[in-house]
């Protein structure tokens, strides 16, 4: 005979509601896992293969001296033109606090002939002194520039098409607005149709630091202020300051990121925001954004999107291109407004829209990752272009891995690791540029771990482009 036991209301009643969170708590875990790629619905191979070498550290500089044939010593940061050429750096200081030899620019034409651009040792045209260590290249290809000097550059300097090196600004340069004050320290830059936004500080008063962007139009040679630490954005009612060291600058946006400053040259307040202009009207007139057109792109602090409410504190280098824009965002729980590099990162996608979307972050497990781990962080570098972000990304034991994320598709292509070897042997680590990718082939340098690297370039048969879907849709 079948007993049929009720329980009494309360119990019942109790019961179903532990049910009901425990039901709850295990959607919202299912919606964390299908979002700890936060936001791409399809991770896609890109079937890459690295299937040409730009050069590496068996290829001789390109030297005029007589006798003088030296092999590269390493690289940095490859710019891929849509003819195949490529720009990067040679023998950078990336080892010690000091360059190689012969630390330059070079230029690998789509033949395969090495051209040097600058060398450390050639004279600079203001003051005929060696160029010194070269950092923070960019180029559109038309023009490409560079800092000069270590972390605390003495100057910004410049090729505009076929023209001789030229000096955009040095520590002789006056500050615009004023009638003798000097540059102090230059920090990076980016050019965009010959304008070029640069990070400076004007003068230093203990741990406060006068700060600011300025804006220089090569063919009309002027150089405008666009903000400092000692000006209040309208659109804030306070000051910014602790401004990202490299900006952003393309036909849409003139983008970078900042503290806000309890008073002008004050102390930063918590909480990390992206700020821009927009450079339409600049472009057309010729003349700098106003400080009034300045706008707030993502709030002071702002709740970085499925991060379980982490408010950002860390946005080292906002990129954008057509209209997006893209950046390491990070959060440090001390609430510490220094570290660049907090527990937990994510990547950041501003769409057209205005939309922030989080598509990836240390929540995240690394896909087909044998420890089934989560990535540990991110490289402060992005690249966006062609509605694309190229990133890198790190996981435990030195696990590195390059991924590219669609934002017209929100798919997330892996690119290569460093469980999958180059020229016969494992890489140790990846770095690409701003401009690394055109269509279907991504320049990349690698590091191995007996000191070999290289600059490279790899074809994504996988990777979906605009042309190809064009070409579908037509049929």
């Amino acid at each position: 005979m079948k007993t049929t036991v009720r329980l009494p209301q309360h119990i019942l009643n109790a019961w179903l509601i532990l049910l009901f969170l425990a039901m709850s708590a295990a959607e919202l875990s299912a919606q964390r896992t299908s979002q700890s790629l936060s936001g791409p619905q399809v991770v896609s191979d890109s079937k890459a293969k690295v299937d040409e070498v730009v050069a590496d550290t068996t290829f001789a500089i390109p030297l005029t001296e007589v006798d003088a044939l030296e092999n590269f010593k390493n690289f940095r940061y490859p710019f891929l033109q849509d003819d195949g050429t490529v720009i990067f750096i040679g023998n950078d200081l990336f080892k010690s606090n000091r360059a190689e030899r012969h630390n330059g620019i070079f230029r690998s034409h789509p033949d395969g002939t090495l051209e040097t651009l600058v060398l450390q040792e050639h004279p600079s045209p203001d003051d005929g002194l060696p160029v010194g260590p070269i950092m923070g290249l960019r180029t559109d290809f038309d023009s490409i520039i560079f800092h000069r000097g270590l972390d605390h550059g003495s100057g910004l300097y410049g090729f505009f098409g076929r023209d001789p090196l030229e000096t955009i600004a040095n520590c002789s340069t006056l500050v615009p607005g004023s009638e003798e004050e000097k540059f102090k320290w230059f920090w990076y830059a980016d050019v965009y149709k010959r304008w070029v936004v640069f990070n400076a500080t004007v003068r230093e008063h203990g741990a406060v630091w006068q700060h600011g962007l300025y804006l220089y139009h090569q063919p009309s040679r002027q150089l405008w202020s666009l903000i400092d630490s000692s000006q209040v954005v309208p659109a804030l009612g306070t000051p910014v300051g602790m401004m990202a060291y490299q900006p952003s600058m393309d036909a849409s946006w003139l983008v970078f990121s900042a503290n806000q400053l309890a008073s002008p040259n004050g102390k930063s307040l918590p909480g990390r925001g992206i700020l821009g202009w927009p450079m339409k009207r600049c472009l057309a007139t010729g003349q700098p954004p106003a400080l009034t057109e300045l706008q707030v792109l993502a709030p002071f602090g702002f709740t970085v999107p499925q991060s379980g409410g982490r408010k950002l504190t860390s946005a080292p280098n906002p990129h954008t291109a057509d209209g997006i824009i893209a950046v390491i965002g990070g959060h440090d729980p001390s609430g510490s407004i220094h570290n660049e590099q907090p527990a937990y990162q994510a990547l950041l996608v501003r769409t057209r829209d205005g939309e922030w979307l989080n598509p990836i972050d240390t929540d995240t497990l690394i896909p087909g990752h044998p420890d089934g781990t989560s990535f540990t962080g991110f490289n402060k570098w992005v690249a966006v272009q062609s509605e694309k972000v190229t990133f890198i990304a790190n996981g435990p034991k030195g696990y590195q891995a390059i991924y590219i994320y669609d934002v017209r598709e929100k798919t997330l292509y892996f690119i290569i690791d460093t469980q999958r070897q180059i020229a016969g042997q494992p890489p140790l680590k990846f770095e690409h540029s701003s401009r690394p990718l055109v269509n279907q082939r991504l320049a990349l340098m690698a590091r191995f771990s007996n000191g070999f690297s290289g600059e490279y370039l790899a074809t994504l048969p996988g990777l979906r482009v605009l042309e190809m879907k064009r070409k579908t849709e037509q049929k």
